[in-house]
């Protein structure tokens, strides 16, 4: 039977700085249409820039496939 209810999770195996960056990660997803249009990329940089999240999900961005790096982030992209 367990008896140990506490309201935090185990964080077992990891420094007290690696708790504290995972316990405040912001993970966000933002359905932008299309990143076709010439500086379409650009503007979304721009705004990405501006957020202060650390992973973020773009959907339906229809570009091709490939790694694109930029000053502050990388786009990973599985293609169409």
């Amino acid at each position: 039977m367990v008896t140990n209810f506490s309201k935090e999770p185990r964080k077992e195996g990891i420094t007290d700085d690696e708790w504290i960056w995972k316990r405040n990660m912001k993970i966000g997803t933002w359905n932008v249409s299309s990143l076709f249009w010439s500086g379409a990329l650009h503007v979304c940089h721009n705004e990405l820039s501006k957020l202060d999240f650390h992973i973020v999900a773009l959907q339906e961005t229809q570009l091709e496939g490939g790694i694109q790096k930029f000053e502050n982030l990388a786009l990973f992209n599985s293609g169409l």
